[in-house]
């Protein structure tokens, strides 16, 4: 089983790697979008032209624009951790301290969000980037809607949108928790998917250009995080394993690599698209994510605390750190030392994301997530 609970602690130890996958899958994806945009078509992937991309060039292409998908990985482990804390709370002293989470939640999020946020205006003048960032709507965590209402991605801030979804989340989930009983639960949860996809609905109707609502409105998104949370309520409810066969894990595996390769997951063109899409791939990684999770028989190449699940600790500064690091890179090392080759630009780019964000953990988030320990109700990992 992936759960620890010595002295009340609870950790599920494999979702560190989980994290540390979703996040290098966003990684990747802005690094090559970065260099498509910055430089060309990837030569291998053009057959050499830099110019059509091969027919499997295509599926290549598509298959690494699609891992985005990684953050609905996020928002599913968030779902499913904030939800079991706050249930296994009110379990066991039959309320929950709603101050001291969003204390917890504050010491977590805010210190690097923060900290990247003042020192935005020297990085955005060193690099010479512009139009200048909405630093106001990104201080109150309502990015997303500023980038919804302009329809632009402003660097620095271009991917704190999803920092923002999970703050409103943070703000009402545990009202939800506290307030609504055991027995009702699953229905309000089933409330807010429904109300999500009928917002989507609703959106790709009414709306000529809805693109950016569908992909960035909280409404939007806040069904994948209450999947998560459906997950916790059963765990809660009776720990339990989940097992497939080796066979159907790889199946589902393939499955999933084709579906990624073949068209986009972010590309909604009808009523039903936008409604019910995502929630085939979200199927497939919620089942695989159960099975690594929470299947005993499961043999695990990774050790316990392997450098992988210490990535998954740093997860979140990979996040924050690489789409910011992407245009320092291009400017001030590829274009000064006239440097183009892609895979030295993915070398130097992932190298970064990774080390950073160590240090920045190590230095910096590590020591003001100590001051959180006074205010854990049950001892976490997180």
């Amino acid at each position: 089983m992936d759960k620890t609970n010595n002295s009340d602690r609870i950790y599920f130890k494999n979702l560190d790697v989980v994290r540390f996958v979703a996040a290098f899958m966003i990684v990747i994806l802005h690094a090559y979008e970065a260099w498509v945009g910055w430089y060309s078509e990837v030569g291998f992937l053009s057959g050499g032209t830099y110019k059509e991309l091969t027919t499997s060039g295509k599926f290549v292409d598509q298959f690494i624009r699609n891992l985005g998908i990684g953050v609905d990985i996020f928002f599913l482990i968030s779902g499913f951790l904030i939800t079991y804390i706050l249930l296994e709370e009110k379990k066991r002293y039959h309320k929950i301290h709603i101050g001291k989470f969003m204390i917890r939640r504050t010491l977590r999020i805010w210190p690097l969000y923060f900290l990247l946020i003042i020192i935005s205006p020297i990085i955005v003048s060193w690099v010479d980037s512009s139009p200048n960032p909405n630093y106001l709507a990104n201080i109150f965590f309502v990015g997303n809607f500023e980038i919804i209402n302009s329809q632009t991605w402003v660097f620095p801030f271009s991917h704190f949108w999803s920092i923002c979804i999970e703050e409103h989340f943070y703000l009402i989930w545990p009202f939800i928790i506290y307030f609504t009983p055991k027995k009702h639960l699953l229905s309000v949860f089933s409330l807010f998917i429904v109300s999500s996809i009928l917002f989507r609905i609703y959106t790709s109707i009414n709306m000529n250009y809805p693109w950016y609502t569908l992909y960035l409105h909280t409404f939007s998104r806040i069904d994948v995080l209450v999947i998560g949370a459906i997950a916790a309520f059963y765990y809660s409810e009776k720990p339990f394993q989940f097992v497939i066969s080796k066979l159907t894990r790889i199946l589902l595996i393939v499955l999933l690599v084709i579906s990624l390769s073949v068209e986009s997951v972010d590309y909604w063109n009808s009523i039903l698209s936008a409604g019910f899409r995502k929630y085939f791939y979200i199927s497939i990684i919620a089942i695989l994510l159960l099975d690594y999770s929470f299947n005993p028989k499961l043999k695990h190449f990774l050790k316990e605390k392997s450098i992988i699940h210490y990535f998954g600790k740093v997860s979140y500064g990979i996040y924050m750190y690489s789409n910011i690091l992407l245009l320092i890179v291009i400017k001030k090392i590829m274009w000064v030392y006239q440097i183009s080759n892609m895979w030295i630009f993915f070398l130097i780019t992932i190298s970064l994301s990774i080390i950073i964000p160590i240090i920045s953990y190590e230095l910096f988030e590590k020591q003001i997530l100590k001051l959180s320990k006074r205010f854990r109700v049950i001892k976490t990992d997180r």
